[in-house]
């Protein structure tokens, strides 16, 4: 199984980099081939330019990073993000990439004006991390359930996703509880 893995956190002594870094181990250790995009250590820029958007209606890149990765994410048999939740939704840097990479024609298609997932990718997961309960992002709105997960993923055709929470991710109670949610996650 092909598993991609795409990060987005700046600051390599995060918890979210051990989260990263123990997702890889512990897929490696199960014989998976493993690819990772990280964002921020490749210098994605996630804003748009002019060039970019005078192709975006095309369904083509200006910007190299983003045609490469939509490349292996074409690739992939599964997916993982990995990233904090910052004022109740994804970071800028992973906004960008979905803005960038998952173009009309690339990621998504229209069949009698509905939209229609082209990746087909049969096995999706979201590691998140924050200082604020799932019930309160629930309260919210809850942009990763709704937003990124029944909008973004099942239009683009992510699959079967299984979202994972670190709440009160200061605590070391809640760190544990969490890594051990992954480690059974990637264990089916």
């Amino acid at each position: 199984m092909k598993t991609l893995v795409v990060y987005t956190h700046p600051w390599e002594e995060s918890f979210n980099h051990f989260v990263l870094e123990t997702t890889v181990s512990k897929l490696e250790a199960k014989g998976y081939s493993v690819d990772v995009i990280d964002l921020h250590k490749d210098g994605f820029n996630p804003a748009f330019t002019q060039d970019d958007l005078r192709l975006f209606g095309k369904g083509e890149y200006h910007d190299e990073l983003a045609a490469n990765y939509i490349k292996r994410v074409k690739e992939a048999d599964e997916i993982i993000f990995v990233f904090p939740i910052w004022w109740y939704g994804m970071p800028a840097m992973l906004k960008g990439f979905f803005d960038k990479v998952m173009l009309k024609g690339q990621a998504y298609g229209e069949v009698n004006h509905k939209l229609t997932g082209l990746l087909n990718i049969q096995k999706g997961a979201v590691f998140t991390t924050a200082s604020v309960t799932e019930e309160i992002l629930k309260y919210v709105g809850d942009p990763i359930g709704q937003t990124t997960i029944n909008g973004i993923f099942a239009m683009i055709g992510i699959h079967n996703v299984t979202w994972i929470h670190c709440a009160t991710v200061h605590l070391e109670a809640s760190r544990l509880e969490y890594l051990s949610k992954i480690e059974a996650f990637i264990g089916q």
